[in-house]
């Protein structure tokens, strides 16, 4: 996308400019997460979940009819602004309110449920790198700069609208939720008596959204741009990585009910991320294994399995889905940075040596902040049993 809408920058600064476009994003989830947080601690986690999908879906579609750069001029880059604002925005509030119901609804298993909810966003990656390696598989070249990419954006259309009837019939509401005594004002409540809390989270999420998202926005351009893989070779590396990033996902999950807490789940899956991602990186780059970014992409999403559950056990009910879209959330406005500073580091080389220490620092950066919040938790954790 860099091409048609930031060509104009060059190499450098046509990356970073779409990085940063897309990285808004990131910055206005908290927003949304706060916003939609608060009514849904207030009316109920259901109806929230029906507003922000369709938001962020009918978002998304949209940009599939965006004009280009030479096409619109200016006004083709505020609109995608725009629309990627409107796609932020949504999917905060849908984080406040999905993984909190999943594990507020179960009695056991509560990391799996976690686990489980969190594939749901692989299977949605999944089914775009599956729509862009068909595309760029059975449309020319040339075809990708004009029709191509929009392909892309509008079938996530179809996800929407199945995911939306699906939630129509058969969700119901949390059951912790309507048990618990509600607060006039959550996001007051959540600020004046649960802050210690939130900054516990807030680090956590900081920790494993950065590291993630190093993974995520720069995985296709190491494979595309440094071991210059054609783009279905790429597409299909990434395709499978959607799928290691369910297992993942559910790995992390069913950690929490392995050792029977989030808090030392989190200390272990930093620790893994911590001993394992120079030997990964060093194989991806230095000796050219592409398909090494799958173990990449496992490790930076272990994490996410736990923060449901995390997050939970935290927080109660009543100013839960508030703290998760807030917490949760907010770690992006950290992580929003994060593949912008790993390339500045790197000065946007096509030469695998940059960023082999670049990738391994920021991710180290992530761990640091979830040890941290690990250590902060221990603490919290042990003045709510005291009490």
């Amino acid at each position: 996308m860099k091409g048609l809408f930031f060509g104009q920058l060059g190499n450098l600064g046509s990356m970073l400019a779409t990085l940063a476009v897309f990285s808004i994003s990131l910055v206005v989830r908290p927003l949304g997460g706060v916003f939609f947080g608060n009514i849904s601690d207030k009316i109920g986690r259901r109806y929230v979940l029906y507003i922000t999908m369709l938001g962020a879906g009918l978002s998304s579609f949209l940009m599939g009819f965006l004009p280009t750069y030479a096409q619109a001029g200016l006004a083709a880059i505020i609109l995608l602004l725009i629309l990627r604002f409107a796609v932020g925005f949504f999917l905060g509030g849908e984080y406040s309110s999905s993984g909190i119901m999943s594990v507020e609804s179960v009695s056991k298993w509560r990391g799996l449920a976690s686990g489980i909810m969190q594939a749901g966003f692989d299977i949605g990656i999944f089914g775009v790198t599956f729509t862009y390696t068909i595309v760029a598989t059975y449309l020319p070249q040339s075809a990708m700069a004009t029709i191509g990419w929009r392909i892309v954006f509008w079938s996530g259309i179809v996800t929407t609208i199945v995911a939306f009837i699906f939630r129509r019939r058969f969700l119901t509401e949390s059951p912790e939720w309507e048990k618990t005594e509600k607060v006039e004002s959550p996001y007051k409540s959540l600020f004046r008596n649960y802050w210690l809390p939130m900054l516990t989270i807030l680090l956590a999420t900081m920790g494993f959204l950065y590291e993630y998202y190093v993974m995520l926005e720069l995985s296709p351009f190491i494979l595309q741009n440094i071991l210059n893989y054609p783009d279905k070779l790429a597409g299909l590396i990434l395709t499978v990585l959607s799928a290691s990033d369910a297992v993942g996902s559910v790995f992390g999950g069913v950690l929490v009910d392995w050792l029977r807490s989030s808090k030392n789940a989190l200390l272990v899956v930093s620790i893994s991320i911590l001993v394992l991602i120079y030997p990964t990186m060093y194989g991806v780059l230095i000796v050219g294994n592409g398909w090494l970014v799958l173990l990449w992409d496992f490790l930076a999403v272990l994490p996410v399995g736990v923060m449901q559950v995390y997050i939970r056990d935290l927080l109660p009910a009543n100013v839960r889905s508030t703290g998760a879209g807030l917490g949760y959330n907010g770690g992006t406005w950290l992580a929003a940075w994060a593949a912008i500073i790993a390339t500045l580091m790197a000065s946007a080389s096509t030469k695998p040596q940059p960023w082999l220490p670049s990738i391994t620092i920021n991710t180290l950066i992530g761990v640091v902040l979830m040890i941290a919040s690990f250590i902060l938790a221990t603490k919290v954790t042990k003045s709510l049993t005291s009490k």
